[in-house]
């Protein structure tokens, strides 16, 4: 003889098939999304059966029915279950009662009773039905009555859910009733008190609160609970988002974890037997199969009552272990399985589980077989799917060792998903450009500043959305593929803007430093850092250099760059003269200085120090003024005297004209006012009767007054004499001291004043008197002396 033990370890898939009857009956019911029982409980009590196996389909059978699913079950009050004998391999055992045989006496009342002393602690209430006719209700009295029922929620094969309000608490409750025609089987009460004691223990906020366990006066058992508002997972699963489903899966994960931190495996989760609430309630229902965890240890010979000695789950979520039948093989795992189905059908819409027939579905979960995905899923669903298929792997050993693994995993894709989504921004970014690229107008010009910015902040937009995307999920392929390309578009386009060294940093970030591209713009970074630096020869001229300066393309005469020296000078604005042709700008006084200086830049190549007249914007010349026909500068006012020094040099590849020129206005006004003394100090002399003279360092000249022939007695007509002859007629006596002061005067800057004797056309010597200044240029540079001759009167020193 088989011991039970053994008994209760058969296949569920095998007990079905042993009965060619019942497979036969299998095999023409559809597949769907109901809970399918063997009870073992006659045989774990050592009765004649291998089982009762139980679907709410079936029809009424008195005895035994399935245990109800859930607040919102999905069965309707005429869709009950029968109690089907399953033939087994083992005799009664001894001392056993028959299958479906309870210890009460018939009576029901009294074998209520009988049962409840058994049963522990059960508060009696009493319960009545709500009638607008009082002779119908249940109770003669209503004045002591805990629970009146308002009206049917629901019911399945074990009981029927009530909607009623609690006098005490004055609220509205949901109460479960086990059916009338099992009150008095021990099995259904035993099944219908662990799912009560068990909800009651898990004190979870998505475990539907359970509020009271009592029996009615004729011991009738029921539990109050809370009542949700709302419908259960499966009618609105295909209406909410993928986004929606997620979060209500991993409530229900959380109360899973939950569950098995206190030992306890559900065994049938499923959309069905999860309660959405109008206010957001996620509620696990349908306690009725879960075990204890510690009751299902190889070393009990027989699983412990509370485990109602009962196989089964729904075929189109249910595990391989529970296809399987062995209570021992059922764990944690077993539920990670049942959340991965879960999740199958919400990526999916349809349970992973499939068959023709219900006996096909069943053969399927034993087998494991899985239904194909759809063709039509994208990046984010086959991810999930890859998370669905590890929690349903067949081994236990190989799904994830807990639930937190499991919600860590969607998680996980969570980021995914927001990291992928910003990808998808960022491409609709990228597709932007390339419209704004399209109606682009081909007469702006392409390097314009505007659509320049324009383009560089819609660049920088997908950049940070593709860094943000990959910050928050390292590994995203499709973010690092986009950003890779992004950036060598972007380097494109700044090197088309020729901004090269950004250019060679965005190459470098999409790891194409080494490419044919970017060697291309290094090459052209280096031809242009080498122009810069000829070019930076220059620079200081329009920027720090005192001197105006200009420079000027030599093709066709555009300023190309004025320093502020300059536009200062000429009183013009930069874009007056930037850009502009030098031949439309009126600055020369006279336009044959110009043609003279071009001319001679043309043969020469260079030219220092030509000196000419500007003419400032804020002057008025009527007409133009040539240098070889000077005017008195008090006729003309605001010209300037400038001397031009230019060279011709090459810069970036193209032929310019350096030039720099240099304001001498007020040496000109110097030499002029002191043109206008000598002229007026001649005068006065002349009216005194002095003698001038002046000697010119650079031509070692000297000039003499007609005065200064009277008063050395030298005849005007033989003229001024050269400096070796005035010094040969210096008495040899006075000769050294007259050479010191001439050459202290010189070095010095000193004025001299000196007496010495000087030989006429007589021969004879005569005493004179010199005194006079040295005169200096622009430069502070001694460039002549001068001074006056006069007679030492008879007896002076």
């Amino acid at each position: 003889m088989m011991p039970p033990s053994d008994v209760l370890m058969s296949s569920l898939i095998e007990t079905i098939e042993v009965d060619a009857a019942l497979a036969n009956r299998l095999a023409e019911m559809p597949a769907d999304s109901q809970t399918l029982t063997l009870s073992l409980d006659a045989i774990a009590n050592g009765g004649s059966t291998a089982g009762v196996l139980q679907h709410p389909s079936w029809a009424r059978n008195p005895h035994l029915l399935t245990p109800l699913q859930s607040t919102g079950a999905d069965d309707s009050e005429d869709e009950l279950s029968e109690t089907i004998e399953v033939s087994g391999s083992v005799g009664p055992v001894e001392g056993s009662s028959p299958a479906g045989g309870n210890l009460l006496s018939n009576d029901p009342i009294d074998g209520q009773s009988a049962l409840a002393s058994c049963e522990g602690f059960l508060p009696p209430r009493r319960i009545a039905m709500l009638s607008s006719d009082p002779t119908k209700a249940d109770c003669v009295s209503l004045k002591d009555v805990e629970y009146r029922l308002i009206g049917t929620l629901g019911s399945g094969g074990t009981g029927i859910v009530y909607q009623a309000h609690q006098r005490a608490i004055d609220r509205e409750v949901a109460i479960k009733v086990l059916r009338r025609e099992l009150a008095t089987d021990a099995s259904s009460r035993g099944r219908f008190l662990a799912e009560a004691r068990v909800i009651g223990a898990l004190d979870h906020p998505n475990v539907i609160a359970l509020h009271d366990l009592c029996i009615d006066d004729e011991g009738q058992l029921f539990y109050s609970m809370k009542r949700v508002d709302g419908a259960s997972w499966d009618q609105q699963i295909d209406t909410l988002s993928l986004e929606k489903n997620l979060n209500i899966l991993l409530r229900v994960a959380d109360a899973i974890r939950y569950a098995h931190s206190r030992g306890l495996v559900h065994r049938d989760l499923k959309p069905e037997n999860v309660m959405l609430g109008r206010f957001g309630e996620v509620l696990v229902a349908d306690w009725g199969l879960a075990l204890s965890k510690s009751s299902l240890t190889p070393s009990s010979a027989v699983p412990s009552t509370d485990s109602h000695h009962a196989i089964g789950g729904t075929p189109a979520y249910m595990a391989p272990e529970l296809a399987a039948g062995d209570l021992f093989g059922i764990t944690y795992a077993t539920d990670i399985y049942l959340l991965g189905a879960i999740l199958f059908r919400v990526v999916t819409g349809f349970p992973p589980h499939h068959g023709k027939s219900l006996l096909a579905c069943i053969r399927a979960a034993a087998n494991n077989k899985i239904e194909p995905i759809p063709e039509n899923l994208g990046d984010t669903e086959l991810e999930l799917i890859q998370i669905a298929h590890k929690a349903m792997a067949t081994e236990p050993l190989d799904r994830f060792t807990s639930v937190e693994e499991l919600i860590e995993a969607i998680e996980g894709h969570r980021s995914h998903e927001a990291s992928d989504r910003l990808v998808r921004r960022a491409k609709r970014r990228l597709a932007e450009l390339d419209e704004l690229d399209a109606v682009e107008d081909p007469n702006k010009e392409k390097g314009s500043s505007g659509l320049r910015a324009d383009r560089y902040e819609r660049f920088a937009a997908v950049d940070a959305l593709l860094r943000e995307a990959i910050e928050i999920w390292p590994d995203n392929r499709r973010a690092i593929d986009t950003l890779r390309s992004t950036q060598l578009e972007f380097a494109r386009t700044a090197t088309a803007q020729g901004d090269l060294d950004l250019a060679l940093v965005l190459y470098e970030s999409a790891g194409q430093s080494n490419s044919e591209a970017a060697a291309r713009v290094r090459k052209q970074r280096d031809r242009r850092e080498r122009v810069r630096e000829s070019q930076a020869k220059y620079s200081t001229l329009f920027t720090h250099s005192p001197d105006a300066g200009l420079l000027i393309r030599w093709s066709d005469g555009v300023v190309m760059e004025a320093n502020t020296a300059c536009l200062e000078l000429l009183g013009y604005e930069k874009e007056e003269v930037v850009g502009e042709k030098m031949t439309s700008l009126t600055i020369w006084a006279c336009p044959m200085a110009r043609e003279k200086f071009i001319d001679q830049l043309a043969r020469e190549g260079q030219i220092d120090n030509f000196e000419t007249q500007f003419v400032p914007k804020q002057t008025k010349l009527e007409n133009p003024i040539c240098d070889d026909h000077p005017v008195d500068r008090s006729e003309v006012k605001g010209l300037i005297d400038v001397l031009i020094s230019s060279r011709t040099v090459q810069l970036a590849g193209e032929e310019m004209l350096l030039s720099t020129v240099r304001d001498i206005s007020a040496r000109k006004a110097a030499e002029h006012d002191l043109e206008y003394s000598r002229r007026r100090l001649r005068d006065l002399q002349r009216l005194a009767g002095l003698g001038s003279w002046s000697f010119t360092l650079q031509s070692q000249a000297i000039h003499w007054s007609e005065e200064a022939f009277r008063v050395t007695g030298r005849d005007v007509r033989r003229g001024s004499p050269n400096y070796n002859e005035f010094v040969a007629s210096i008495h040899p006596d006075d000769r050294e001291s007259l050479q010191i002061a001439i050459e202290r005067s010189v070095t010095q800057g000193t004025s001299y004043q000196l007496k010495f004797r000087y030989r006429d056309d007589q021969g004879k010597y005569r005493k004179l008197f010199t005194r006079g200044n040295p005169v200096f240029d622009a430069d502070d540079n001694v460039i002549e002396i001068y001074g006056i001759l006069q007679h030492v009167a008879a007896g002076g020193g």
